[in-house]
């Protein structure tokens, strides 16, 4: 779109050079939605993601982009930098599911799986274990839908209890993995006050 920018972040003047021909202009810098210069307009669906489909995250780009005209982000803005694939042809290219979580993050719609636990088990595992689909991003926060637990205890649920074996050795990697953290910051409590005292 030659006719809003002239040059790097700013308005097209006349007397502007055109855009090279065959190159990508760059996205603009909030999460390749929009820019902090021209907030009201925003590239839905341009990014694409390393696996998963690019509606769902269209879908959570456009509640991002409400919240942010809102004013309603939360936190610090997540870099770019934990979602962007390196090595990659596209310089728009994003791992789906930390592109998906970023967004989340910042517009308070990310699961709460604690809440889920008690409240349906179901939720929580298929959150946990599944792939970043639109409504586990309606359970909670601004855009939250009656329905969307259902969706999420039935339809997302339905595919992690067709994997079988494979379910069990990822939880089994999960408990080990977690054993082994929980066992590394046992010792690093234990060894701190230790190493601290031996330097004083």
């Amino acid at each position: 779109f030659p006719f809003l920018r002239g040059g790097r972040g700013r308005a097209a003047a006349d007397g502007d050079e055109p855009l090279p021909a065959g190159g990508d202009e760059p996205l603009p810098s909030e999460h390749s939605i929009c820019d902090p210069d021209e907030p009201t307009l925003a590239f839905i669906g341009f990014v694409r993601p390393n696996v998963g489909a690019i509606p769902p995250m269209a879908e959570l780009q456009s509640m991002w982009w409400i919240q942010r005209l809102r004013g309603k982000t939360l936190g610090p803005r997540v870099d770019s930098s934990r979602y962007r694939l390196t090595g990659c042809k596209l310089a728009y290219g994003v791992d789906y599911g930390n592109y998906m979580f970023a967004l989340a993050n910042e517009i308070g719609c990310r699961p709460d799986l604690l809440r889920w636990i008690v409240e349906r088990p179901s939720v929580a595992v298929a959150a946990a274990f599944g792939q970043a689909h639109a409504p586990l991003f309606r359970l909670d926060g601004p855009f939250a839908t009656a329905d969307a637990s259902d969706v999420v205890a039935t339809e997302l649920l339905e595919p992690i209890k067709l994997r079988g074996l494979m379910n069990v050795v990822f939880f089994g990697n999960l408990c080990f993995f977690a054993a082994v953290n929980a066992l590394a910051t046992l010792v690093e409590w234990t060894l701190a006050p230790l190493a601290r005292t031996k330097h004083v």
